[in-house]
């Protein structure tokens, strides 16, 4: 799917890579805090591998579809375009499992921390590792979007194809 969203298998790499850092962080933290991994947990932990997805695949698009050729300008592009998004959407989606804190259920206590764990661990890794990591090593130049690809490679197939008779003498 990372792929799909961005088009090119060097960014894809890199948000795994990222979002395994999230994901590795954030139950390093739930075991330093003593936590046991329950079944509640293990739910909870599910749904915030899509959290953990989510900044990063914004930037990872955003940077593959600017249109500075540049590492530099593309990833200043993203985060000029798609950081502030990114900032906020963390405020908002801490802001809804800060109130979480308060209940009587520990399920729902433990979830608050796993979402805003989640929420603060993807941020920075998005921002301060992602992002650097595509400026210093991220894919520079024109960059096609899957969509395009797809179409040159249908392209090519059928030329070859209208071509195979031809070089057959057929």
């Amino acid at each position: 799917m990372l792929l799909l969203a961005t088009g090119n298998l060097l960014v894809s790499l890199y948000a795994i890579l990222t979002i395994f850092l999230v994901v590795i962080s954030l139950l390093g933290t739930c075991n330093a805090i003593g936590w046991q991994l329950g079944i509640s947990e293990a739910i909870a932990g599910t749904i915030v591998i899509g959290l953990a997805v989510d900044y990063t695949v914004h930037l990872g698009h955003v940077y593959t579809e600017a249109t500075l050729h540049t590492r530099e300008g593309k990833m200043g592009t993203a985060a000029t375009v798609m950081g502030v998004t990114v900032v906020a959407g963390a405020f908002t989606t801490f802001g809804c499992a800060f109130f979480m804190f308060f209940c009587q259920l520990t399920f729902f206590t433990k979830m608050a921390t796993l979402i805003g764990g989640t929420i603060a661990y993807s941020v920075l890794y998005s921002l301060f590792f992602f992002m650097p990591l595509l400026a210093l090593l991220g894919p520079a130049g024109e960059i096609r979007s899957t969509p395009e690809q797809c179409r040159r490679l249908y392209r090519a197939l059928r030329r070859n194809r209208e071509e195979a008779p031809a070089r057959t003498g057929a």
